[in-house]
């Protein structure tokens, strides 16, 4: 990948600035949302939606008209006995992640222990059933553009710009990764950034972003519905008469 002068405004601004900004933003949001501006939950997902596909379009676009190929940046399947590692470590880290969801959604106790450790970020976490549906098309939007943001671009970039192996590229991106979800809080850092490590290390074994673009999705997917339900058991919403335990059969709806 032979890098230009837009590679690297995109790398301070994607990678640098708007973390900075979204930082501040989304805890002055926050703090909105626990005042009891609940309706400002809605329109950050809206924004989140908005932006991070304007930004993998934006991304993308600028891959192609440089004459990148997609193969590069993670777009086309490769074959061999390695991918398909990749694929089934994919597809049995996703059937324990259903596995430990409903079995969490069945048991009361585990769904209040669920909300506690949610702690700070019940914020951000859908508390009705409206809410619900809109955070399943974040948890979508999440897969595919921040795959194609931190795993397909970043890693290409930071392999391009430092001469490291990918698996060094992975590592570092996985950082940035996790300190770009510094809203979470201290501890939100590294436990992003290990989540990301499991991203990188699917896209490094199949070559293609397309196993950790579903594993993405369905864990932001499943972390939506756990919170609905240990909020409902907390406080219903005024807007659905559901509650944790009828969210449990709604799994896959």
């Amino acid at each position: 990948m032979t890098l230009h002068l837009i590679d690297h405004i995109a790398f301070a601004l994607l990678f640098i600035a708007f973390p900075i900004w979204d930082f501040f933003a989304i805890r002055k949001r926050a703090a909105l949302i626990r005042a009891g501006r609940t309706e400002l939950r809605m329109g950050l997902y809206r924004k989140i939606i908005g932006w991070e596909w304007m930004i993998a379009i934006v991304l993308l676009a600028g891959w192609f008209l440089l004459g990148r190929e997609g193969a590069a940046i993670g777009l086309v399947p490769r074959g061999g006995s390695l991918p398909w590692a990749g694929y089934g470590l994919a597809a049995v880290y996703s059937v324990l992640l259903l596995i430990q969801a409903w079995s969490t959604l069945r048991n009361p106790k585990s769904l209040a222990s669920m909300r506690d450790k949610f702690g700070a970020l019940t914020f951000i976490l859908p508390h009705t059933l409206k809410e619900r549906r809109t955070f399943d098309a974040v948890s979508v939007t999440a897969g595919v553009c921040e795959e194609v943001i931190y795993r397909g671009y970043l890693i290409a970039y930071l392999m391009a710009v430092l001469g490291a192996p990918f698996w060094v590229a992975a590592v570092l991106s996985s950082i940035v990764f996790g300190f770009a979800h510094a809203y979470q809080g201290p501890s939100g850092i590294p436990r992003t950034a290990a989540v990301g490590g499991l991203f990188a290390l699917l896209y490094g074994l199949t070559g293609s972003l397309w196993a950790p673009i579903v594993v993405h999705a369905l864990t932001d997917i499943t972390s939506g519905r756990i919170a609905y339900a240990s909020t409902g058991i907390a406080a219903p919403s005024s807007d659905t008469i559901q509650t944790g335990g009828e969210a449990v059969g709604d799994l896959g709806s």
